[in-house]
């Protein structure tokens, strides 16, 4: 038997490029008609060396000129593996439809079993959790709030200050006018004093005064907005008008008790009164030294003339040694060895003996000039070094202009 030749290839048929346009024209009788997967395999052995025999079930090779199906890839094997060193390969990779995406299992349902301990043990770790944080949240926002109310608060009460600065620096206007009042009406009846007439309106025009500016200004005052210096000189103040308004309490005490003894003084100083005489020409001291007694006459001798002053022979005193009345010739001249009496100038006991109504005087003058003083304030003496004290006027005024700008 003649040795066979190996049947060619057709690549074009096996591709399918042969008859494009048509159908595939059925396989002539007796031939069998490969499978598609036999057609492939026979495919990929005639371009492909084979080292191995053929595999049992491998279809019988296509006569020459017989077409074919599709390959393989264009059928339903979508698990064939290509060999990338076929040239052929490329092209029926090319070839083959993408396959649809796999569709997942559903997941089977599974049965977990928790401890119940563990659950009631996570159950209270999350309740502390919780309350923990609540209690935290709870102190962030009340913090906040505090900030936030004290702020709002702040700025109230930093209004009521300034509202409370203002109406204190109205009273203290008040109490700034009362005050120079009493000065202006203390200083005339100084003056009136000094010129020995009693100032008989004066005890009750201060009576009708008083300054009102004590404590109970400050009661419920806001000081947020005042500064140390204006809270010190209110204080300062208050002490001061409530110190002065006693000094007058005491002044017109002080004008009505001396008021009748003055006023009889200063009567009584427009006539010249002889009321006191010296006895000479008595017995002489231890060493020999003559000597006078001054003594007060039984009757003071009343002078309507100091001009024409006219004294009666015989004067009649009390011996403040004695105690005794004595009467002695009025001294005309002569020698001193007899008994005589000397009549005193009255001024001259008045100069170095005062009376209680003229001391009297002299405290009135002084209490009238420190009550001005305290108001109007004191200046240095010239020649002496002495800072000058400011008055309550001056110290009124330095306050009400510091309650004003509190802010």
């Amino acid at each position: 038997m003649a040795e066979e030749k190996k049947p060619k290839i057709d690549l074009k048929a096996r591709l399918g490029k042969t008859n494009l346009g048509g159908a595939t024209p059925a396989p002539p009788a007796g031939i069998p008609v490969p499978a598609p997967g036999a057609a492939s395999n026979n495919a990929l052995s005639a371009s492909t060396p084979q080292s191995s025999p053929r595999p049992p079930n491998a279809g019988l090779p296509v006569p020459p000129g017989m077409p074919v199906g599709p390959p393989p890839a264009m059928g339903k094997t979508p698990g064939l593996a290509l060999d990338p060193s076929n040239p052929l390969a490329a092209a029926m990779q090319r070839a083959q439809p993408s396959q649809p995406p796999r569709q997942a299992a559903p997941a089977q349902a599974q049965r977990i079993e928790v401890d119940e301990m563990a659950v009631q043990v996570a159950r209270k770790g999350a309740f502390r959790g919780g309350l923990i944080a609540g209690v935290v949240v709870a102190v962030v926002l009340g913090v906040v709030g505090f900030i936030a109310g004290g702020a709002q608060e702040t700025s109230k009460g930093r209004a009521t200050s300034v509202a409370h600065a203002k109406s204190l620096a109205g009273d203290v206007q008040k109490a700034r006018d009362q005050l120079k009042t009493i000065a202006d009406k203390t200083d005339e009846g100084r003056k009136t004093l000094g010129q020995k007439k009693f100032p008989d309106t004066l005890g009750k025009d201060l009576g009708g005064i008083n300054v009102d500016f004590d404590g109970g200004k400050l009661a419920g005052v806001r000081f947020s907005g005042f500064s140390q210096d204006t809270a010190s000189a209110l204080i300062e103040f208050i002490t001061a008008v409530q110190t002065l308004n006693d000094r007058k309490n005491a002044t017109v005490n002080l004008l009505s008790r001396l008021q009748k003894p003055i006023t009889d003084t200063f009567n009584a100083g427009q006539k010249v009164n002889v009321s006191y005489v010296v006895l000479v020409g008595g017995p002489k001291d231890p060493a020999g030294n003559p000597f006078g007694v001054l003594a007060p006459l039984t009757k003071p001798i009343e002078v309507a003339d100091p001009q024409r002053l006219s004294l009666p022979a015989e004067l009649e005193a009390t011996n403040p040694l004695t105690g005794g009345n004595t009467k002695a010739p009025a001294y005309k001249g002569g020698p001193l060895d007899k008994p005589a009496a000397m009549y005193v100038i009255p001024k001259s006991v008045n100069a170095a003996c005062p009376s209680e109504t003229t001391g009297q005087v002299a405290q009135l003058g002084g209490q009238l000039s420190h009550l001005v003083n305290d108001i109007r304030g004191e200046n240095p003496v010239p020649g002496e070094v002495q800072e000058p004290k400011p008055g309550l006027l001056e110290r009124a005024d330095k306050l009400i202009a510091a309650l004003n700008k509190v802010q």
